[in-house]
C-alpha cells in the first residue's frame, strides 16, 4: 500500500466522550448489566454461563446474549486481556481461532482470517463505534497500535458483518470496547516498558479519567490520553536479493491516541484522535538504504442519542465525521512521498421495534460522503492524481437501507437480515443473511448462511480497471456443549468463497501500483475452542484448520508446488493460554501458540518460475505474572517475557508481491505498572 503535523485538535478533543456503540435497548424490565468496570483489584470469576449473560451488538442488530449472537463469536474481557499480559491486538487476535498475520508493503501488518488475506477492507476494526479502517485503501494497522489498559472488553466475529457493518466487513469485525462513560468515576495511570536484545521494544505512558456527577443523574465525562514508542523487532531482515538490514531503530510503531467525550442520559459525544507514525527498512522489495516514513493519522467524532416514543419502539440516530491521512510520507523529496487525505461524513439512523414479544423487528439507512483530495503536488514520489481523469480531488455518495427480524420461539431462534448499499462510481450491492439457533439442554447449535461483500477504497477506485466489489457467500455450522458452568467446548465448521476478488500489484520498474478483480478465492476448515475456569484461575484451548477450498484460480495467491496451501498463511494453529492463581492477588499467566508450516513466494522470474521459501513450524511461549493490590488499593504491578524460546518468527507477504518474510514477535522482556483510584473502592470496608 503506498500511503506534517495537523493542526492541533485539543480544543475539539476537550469535548470527547466516552464510546457509544449501538445503544443497548431491552423491555424496561430486564435492563442489561453494566459494562466490566475496568478495575485492577482482584475480582470475582464469573462461570462461563455468567459471561455468556453479556449482552452485545457486535453481530445483530438486536440486543443478544453472547452465547446467542447469530454468528460466531469470541469475547476476552479486558481482565481475561490484562492477565494474559497483551501488548497490543496482535498479542490478542493471535489467541483467537482464524487469525494470523501478513506482511505488505512499507512493512505495514494487517490480519489475515481463515486463511485469507484480509488486510484491504476484508476484515473491520471499531473502536468505540468508530470503524477505524482508513478510507483510501480500506486498511488496517496491526503492531503496538491501541493502549490495551484502555480496552474493557473485545468482541471478535468470526465471520461476515456485511449486513450489518457494509462493505469493510466481508470476513470478520473486531470490536473493541474502551473505557468510556459508562462506569464509576476513577482515575487511572499506567506506564509500560519493554527491551528487546538489541534495542527498546516499547514504552509508553496512558492517562484515563471519567466522572459521574451525582448531582446531575445521567451526566459524565470521560478522557484518556495515551503516548508510546516501539519497534517492530530487533532482528535483521533479509530480502529475496540477499541484502540485510537491521530492523532494531530502523521499523518504528509509535502510537498517540487522545479520547474525551461527555453523555447526558441518551445523548452521547465522542471524539477519538490517533496518530500512529511508523518507519521501515523496506517499501516494496529491496532493502532501503534509509528507513522510509509512514504516518497514519485520523480524527473520528461521533454524535449519537435514543429516543423511545412508545414502550416498544427507539430510534438510534448517528452521526460521524471523519477525517485522516494515511500512509503520509510528507517528504516531497522522498521517493516514497504521498500525502492525501480523505473525508467522510456519515449519517446512520436505525428503528427497532418490538411487535411482539418474540419478534423484534429492525430497519434503517446508512448515508455516507466521501472526499479525497491531494495535499500536496501530483506525480511526485508515489503522489498521482486520481482515476483517468487525473483530478486533484474527487467524492462518493453511498446509501444504504437495512433491515433484520429477530424471532425466539419455542422451535429455534430465527434471524433474517438483508443490506442494500448503492455507490455512485461501482453501483449497488445486495447481501442477504439467515441465521437458525437452537438449544438442546446443554447442547445449543447454530447454522449461518451469509453473503458479503468488499467495497473498493477510494484508490482502489483510483488505481483500478474498472473495480467492483468483490462478493463473498459463506456458510457455517456451529455447536457448543457445556460441561455444567464452568467448562465448554465448542466446534464450528465453514465454507468460504470469494468471487472476483480485488487483487493489488505493483510493478516496480514503472512504479506503478494496480487493482483489479481476478478470479474466484475459498476457504474451508474447521475450528475448536474449549474453556474451563474455577476458583484456580482458567485456561483455553483453541485449533484452527483451513484450507483452500478447491475454488482458489487467483495465481498470485497460489503456492507452487502446493495446492493445500496458502500463500504466507499457516494451515494449522493452535493456541493454549491460562491464568493460576497462585495467591488472590499473585497469578502467573503463560500463553502458548503452535503455528503451523507457510510458505513464502516471490515474483516470477524470467522463466515465470516463482521461487517458493517454506517457513516451518514454530512454537511462540509467553509468561506474563500479575500482582494486584500491591501494597495498597488498585496498585498493580506486571512482569513477562515474550518468545521465551528465542523463535525466529517472520510473517509472509501473502501474495507473491516481492516482500520477503518479515521478524516480529521477538523475545521481549516487560514491566507494567497501573494505578487506579477509585474513589468508591476506597470507601468499601
Amino acid at each position: 500500500m503506498s500511503r506534517r503535523h495537523w493542526p492541533r485538535l485539543s480544543s475539539l478533543l476537550l469535548l470527547l466522550c466516552g464510546p457509544s456503540a449501538l445503544a443497548q435497548w431491552e423491555p424496561e424490565s430486564t435492563e442489561p448489566p453494566p459494562a466490566e468496570p475496568a478495575t485492577t483489584g482482584a475480582q470475582e470469576e464469573l462461570p462461563l454461563d455468567g459471561e455468556s449473560e453479556v449482552h452485545s451488538q457486535v453481530a445483530s442488530f438486536a440486543i443478544t446474549r453472547l452465547r446467542d449472537s447469530p454468528a460466531v463469536v469470541t469475547s476476552m474481557t479486558g481482565e481475561e486481556i490484562r492477565n494474559s499480559g497483551a501488548r497490543d491486538l496482535m498479542d490478542v487476535l493471535l489467541q483467537i481461532p482464524g487469525f494470523f498475520f501478513g506482511v505488505d508493503t512499507q512493512g505495514a501488518v494487517g490480519p489475515g482470517f481463515r486463511g485469507l488475506w484480509g488486510y484491504e477492507g476484508k476484515v473491520l476494526l471499531v473502536v468505540d463505534g468508530k470503524e477505524l479502517n482508513e478510507q483510501l485503501y480500506s486498511t488496517l494497522q496491526l503492531g503496538n497500535e491501541l493502549p490495551v489498559e484502555l480496552i474493557e472488553r473485545i468482541e471478535v466475529v468470526r465471520g461476515p458483518g456485511s449486513v450489518i457493518y457494509g462493505g469493510n466487513a466481508e470476513l470478520a469485525v473486531i470490536n473493541v470496547i474502551t473505557r468510556g462513560v459508562q462506569g464509576s468515576t476513577d482515575l487511572m495511570v499506567s506506564g509500560t516498558y519493554g527491551q528487546l536484545a538489541k534495542s527498546n521494544g516499547r514504552r509508553g505512558l496512558t492517562l484515563s479519567g471519567r466522572k459521574v456527577f451525582e448531582s446531575a443523574p445521567g451526566l459524565s465525562v470521560f478522557a484518556s490520553a495515551s503516548m508510546g514508542q516501539g519497534q517492530r523487532s530487533d532482528a535483521e531482515f533479509r530480502d529475496f536479493f540477499g541484502n540485510t538490514a537491521e530492523m532494531g531503530g530502523n521499523t518504528r510503531l509509535n502510537p498517540t491516541t487522545v479520547q474525551a467525550g461527555v453523555g447526558y442520559k441518551d445523548l452521547q459525544l465522542s471524539v477519538l484522535y490517533q496518530r500512529y507514525s511508523t518507519s521501515a527498512i523496506i517499501a516494496f522489495d529491496e532493502v532501503l538504504e534509509t528507513p522510509s516514513a509512514s504516518d497514519f493519522e485520523s480524527f473520528h467524532a461521533e454524535l449519537s442519542n435514543r429516543f423511545r416514543p412508545t414502550e416498544r419502539v427507539e430510534i438510534i440516530p448517528r452521526f460521524n465525521l471523519t477525517l485522516a491521512e494515511p500512509f503520509r510520507d510528507s517528504d516531497r523529496g522522498s521517493e516514497f512521498y504521498y500525502e492525501k487525505q480523505v473525508m467522510r461524513l456519515r449519517g446512520r439512523t436505525m428503528a427497532r421495534w418490538a411487535a411482539l414479544d418474540y419478534l423484534q423487528l429492525t430497519g434503517g439507512v446508512d448515508v455516507a460522503s466521501d472526499q479525497g483530495k491531494l495535499k500536496g503536488p501530483a506525480n511526485v514520489g508515489l503522489q498521482t492524481p486520481f482515476g483517468e481523469d487525473e483530478t486533484l480531488s474527487v467524492s462518493y455518495l453511498n446509501i444504504a437501507g437495512f433491515v433484520e427480524a429477530f424471532s425466539e420461539n419455542p422451535i429455534a431462534t430465527v434471524v433474517a437480515g438483508a443490506r442494500y448499499e448503492n455507490h455512485s462510481d461501482f453501483g449497488s450491492s445486495f447481501v442477504p443473511r439467515l441465521v437458525l439457533l437452537r438449544a438442546f439442554g446443554p447442547f445449543s447449535a447454530k447454522a449461518l448462511f451469509s453473503r458479503a461483500f468488499r467495497a473498493p477504497g477510494i484508490e482502489n477506485i483510483s488505481l483500478g480497471a474498472d473495480v467492483r466489489p468483490e462478493r463473498t457467500t459463506v456458510y457455517e455450522l456451529e455447536g457448543t456443549l457445556r460441561f455444567g458452568e464452568n467448562h465448554a467446548l465448542s466446534a464450528n465448521a465453514f465454507d468460504v468463497g470469494v468471487s472476483d476478488p480485488i487483487i493489488y500489484s505493483y510493478d516496480a520498474v514503472a512504479n506503478e501500483e494496480v487493482y483489479r478483480n481476478l478470479g474466484r478465492l475459498g476457504s474451508r476448515g474447521i475450528e475448536l475452542d474449549y474453556h474451563i475456569k474455577g476458583p484456580w484461575g482458567r485456561a483455553a484451548l483453541s485449533y484452527s484448520f483451513y484450507a483452500p477450498s478447491g475454488r482458489n484460480d487467483v495465481e498470485d495467491y497460489q503456492v507452487p508446488g502446493h495446492s493445500n496451501a496458502f500463500t504466507g498463511m499457516p494451515t494449522h494453529k493452535a493456541s493454549l493460554s491460562g491464568s493460576v492463581k497462585v495467591m488472590p492477588w499473585l497469578s502467573v499467566n503463560p500463553t502458548a501458540v503452535l503455528v503451523g508450516r507457510r510458505f513464502a513466494v516471490d515474483v516470477p522470474d524470467e522463466r515465470g518460475s516463482s521461487p517458493v521459501e517454506e517457513l516451518p513450524t514454530q512454537l511462540l511461549l509467553n509468561l506474563y505474572v500479575r500482582a494486584e493490590n500491591v501494597g495498597t488499593q488498585g496498585l498493580e504491578i506486571g512482569a513477562g517475557v515474550y518468545n521465551i524460546l528465542g523463535t525466529n518468527f517472520r510473517i509472509a507477504q501473502p501474495y507473491n508481491g516481492g516482500h520477503a518474510p518479515m521478524p516480529v514477535f521477538s523475545r521481549e522482556f516487560l514491566v507494567k505498572l497501573t494505578y487506579l483510584f477509585d474513589p468508591g473502592m476506597m470507601e468499601q470496608p
